[in-house]
């Protein structure tokens, strides 16, 4: 027996089949985004202390007001009793915090299958990675309150802490402390500080990933939008071009870089254009720590021959905005290298200097080693 169909009846069928077809690969696709979002917080889970000791913990002390500040959010502490302050987290509450970019995790992420296969189809996936923070998360259950408790007291309960405690207010590896879930702070009073956790669980958010066909047409800019520059504080070892802290600095220009990496992505090649004509340039800043004019050899050897302190520091500032300027172009290739540097040497511009009449300290003139991106103007597309 023959079933005779009409053409008509035909392109029917024919388009069904298409857009059961379609529906099917987007089906598996929505299961392979399920599968790489899990095995990307097996990464998560296996570099978890790694993670969270790019951001920190430490108490801060605002004119006699302690706080727990971690990363870059603070929390007022209560004082329980004569000696002891207390941070106290609600039954059924979290404290949220960034950590890091979660572009940290792209070479682990790309080893990944279903990155892979899903990144060939949906290439704004790696944007969505390269734009988000991985986020930790402090909770409680619903049944209990959790605390961060700082305990003062002159005599630690075991001799062995004495050598592990540190200054008072220094920054401290978060995945460290939750390890060991104690901190011993140093008075410079022969007192001690305790810091410690109670009733707390912690975790890192999963990176939010979803499923977007892009297309090549970048979006247009209603308005003028403004750039965030960016400064860098004392960062940097004595006479030394290398960081104190490579955690702590990348905090520092870690935020500008997303910001570019977000607009280049949302605006494409007129954002691109336009940063190139804005000759971005990273400005290294000296303190005044002695007699600019005093003849001294220096530390740091490629700076080594020059004359005078004064020379010398003129010369470290421009190596030491040469490297941020460097971590820049790498970190933003799209660019082209633009980022340019320049030492200014010594300058009382952000604080205190030495003076004959007033000599200073190196802790008091550190607002002056200071590494400053020029400004740039808002963005627009006319």
């Amino acid at each position: 027996m023959k079933i005779l169909i009409s053409e008509k009846q035909l392109k029917w069928v024919l388009k069904t089949q298409d857009v059961l077809e379609e529906q099917s690969d987007t089906l598996n696709d929505q299961r392979l985004l399920i599968v790489l979002q899990n095995r990307i917080n097996d990464i998560l889970d296996k570099k978890e202390k790694e993670i969270l000791n790019r951001t920190s913990i430490k108490i801060v002390n605002n004119k006699g007001q302690l706080s727990l500040q971690i990363g870059e959010r603070i929390y007022p502490m209560r004082r329980m009793v004569q000696g002891v302050y207390a941070l106290i987290i609600p039954e059924r509450s979290k404290l949220t915090f960034g950590v890091t970019s979660s572009a940290d995790l792209i070479p682990e992420i790309e080893k990944i299958n279903e990155y892979k296969i899903l990144s060939e189809k949906y290439p704004n996936l790696r944007a969505q990675i390269e734009n988000n923070l991985v986020n930790g998360v402090i909770f409680t259950d619903q049944n209990n309150q959790g605390t961060f408790k700082l305990t003062i007291t002159r005599k630690l309960p075991d001799v062995k802490e004495y050598k592990s405690a540190v200054d008072f207010g220094s920054e401290y590896p978060l995945g460290e402390f939750f390890e060991r879930n104690k901190l011993i702070y140093k008075f410079g009073n022969d007192m001690f500080g305790i810091l410690e956790s109670g009733q707390l669980n912690m975790n890192l958010a999963g990176i939010p990933l979803k499923l977007e066909q892009t297309t090549n047409k970048p979006q247009v800019a209603v308005a003028p939008i403004s750039i965030s520059t960016m400064a860098l504080g004392d960062v940097f070892n004595f006479d030394s071009i290398e960081f104190k802290d490579e955690n702590l600095a990348r905090r520092q220009y870690g935020a500008f870089i997303q910001q570019i990496r977000h607009l280049i992505q949302k605006y494409g090649e007129p954002f691109i254009n336009h940063m190139k004509s804005q000759n971005p340039t990273i400005y290294g800043y000296s303190s005044v720590d002695a007699d600019p004019e005093q003849p001294i050899t220096g530390g740091y050897k490629p700076c080594a021959g020059n004359k005078t302190r004064r020379d010398y520091d003129l010369c470290l500032s421009q190596e030491r905005a040469r490297v941020i300027a460097d971590i820049l172009n790498k970190e933003l290739p799209e660019l082209g290298g633009i980022f340019k540097f320049k030492g200014m040497g010594e300058t009382t511009k952000f604080g205190p200097g030495w003076t004959k009449e007033n000599p200073t300290v190196p802790e008091v003139t550190a607002p002056n080693r200071r590494y400053v991106l020029s400004d740039i103007q808002p963005f627009t597309i006319k």
